[in-house]
């Protein structure tokens, strides 16, 4: 049988725009979004467990409000980035982000935080990314080239490179303090909103003007649900928000505190080696590529199904530092190749919309995860809410092999 989607051109078109100078600032705005996204991980989930030392509810309550408003405002955030010119777009949220977390320094220096303010930060700043992933992702083909997987790839390599030193990084907590490290998040963030006003102008003829109506919201999924090309990936970053996101960020806080009695250098590592194998496997298919890309993807969520029964069965610290790095090199074959279905089959009009949807998909899922991991942690235990989570992607990626073209998608 044929495709269900014709196969999408891998290069698209450069411009002017697309010099290597805007390159270059892409590429440091999404290191500076996402090397202080990394620190703010390891730091909020530490301050959370180990100095407020918060039960599993508490840390599933405080991880959710950093994921909720993804759920809240993608769709508005896509509508804006395709009314305004995103390298504007980015310069203000970047300056915005580092305020919060220099008043959460403050508080943390004062001895004055508690669980209310941690969740009341995680809502500013997720709001904030929620609002700063559509204009950044639909500036990615204009500072592309030729090549789009190839920019795909590199963009996540920067992006979980940048990661994995903020939550390193982030681990020098444990001799500076929790509040010297906040001071440094923000000084990054402050480099981004720098960087923003390195990138390309808009092209007037790629916005959309007039005023924005609300049925505009859901154009975005509308599209989504009647292409098949973005349909089928869309239904599996939704179960990897739900049953990897959420557990990730609720889980192995818990391991490190609980079950292996360690520290926050020791958390600080464990977070690190995920982006770590995303960045080795994203620079391997910088230059090897794939085809079947549809078909990758569900193989790289058996891996890291697989590798998260590993880590339920109480496998030593050291042993499970080794499968989420294997974790992280799957992570990489989903994340790259359903970011290029997506980024091939979004159409030039209307782009922010429908790429703010894949974004969507890992925010939707990922609060109701992170509840009902912190929740299942207290009812039947961590490692058994890791094989619930595992077992339960292994059912979804079976269905859809068996009942959808996804396995086809190139």
């Amino acid at each position: 049988m044929p495709p269900v989607h014709p196969p999408a051109p891998e290069s698209i078109p450069s411009d002017s725009a697309s010099t290597a100078g805007s390159r270059a600032a892409y590429l440091v705005n999404v290191g500076s979004w996402f090397g202080g996204m990394g620190m703010q991980q390891v730091l909020f989930s530490w301050i959370v467990v180990g100095e407020l030392q918060a039960s599993g509810e508490w840390v599933g309550i405080a991880q959710t409000s950093a994921l909720l408003p993804g759920l809240v405002v993608w769709m508005l955030a896509g509508a804006l980035a395709d009314r305004w010119d995103p390298r504007r777009v980015l310069a203000v949220l970047h300056l915005l982000a580092a305020i919060p977390v220099v008043g959460l320094s403050m508080l943390v220096a004062w001895g004055t935080i508690d669980l209310p303010l941690l969740v009341g930060f995680g809502l500013i700043v997720g709001t904030l990314g929620a609002l700063a992933m559509p204009a950044r992702d639909s500036l990615l083909t204009r500072v592309a080239g030729g090549d789009l997987m190839r920019a795909v790839t590199g963009m996540t390599a920067m992006q979980f490179g940048a990661q994995a030193v903020g939550t390193l990084a982030a681990g020098l907590a444990r001799i500076t303090g929790s509040s010297v490290m906040l001071l440094i998040q923000a000084g990054i963030f402050l480099l981004g909103s720098a960087s923003a006003l390195r990138l390309p102008r808009a092209r007037p003829e790629s916005l959309i003007r007039g005023r924005l109506r609300f049925y505009e919201l859901g154009g975005g999924l509308a599209t989504v649900a009647r292409d098949p090309a973005l349909r089928a990936p869309f239904i599996l970053v939704v179960a990897v928000g739900l049953l990897f996101v959420g557990p990730y960020w609720v889980i192995f806080p818990l391991l490190v505190r609980d079950y292996y009695q360690l520290g926050i250098d020791a958390l600080s590592l464990v977070l690190m080696l995920f982006p770590l194998g995303t960045i080795l496997g994203s620079l391997v298919l910088r230059f090897r590529g794939l085809g079947r890309k549809g078909l990758a993807a569900l193989v790289a969520l058996v891996v890291g199904a697989s590798s998260q029964l590993v880590i339920s069965s109480g496998i030593p610290y050291v042993a499970s530092l080794g499968f989420v790095l294997l974790w992280g090199l799957a992570g990489s074959v989903f994340i790259n190749c359903s970011r290029t279905l997506f980024q091939q089959a979004a159409p030039q009009r209307g782009r922010g919309r429908v790429l703010a949807i894949y974004q969507l998909g890992f925010t939707g899922g990922g609060p109701a995860g992170a509840l009902l991991a912190g929740f299942g942690a207290e009812a039947v235990g961590l490692h058994t809410t890791l094989v619930i989570s595992s077992c339960g992607m292994l059912v979804i990626v079976a269905a859809m092999a068996l009942f959808s073209d996804v396995s086809r998608l190139r």
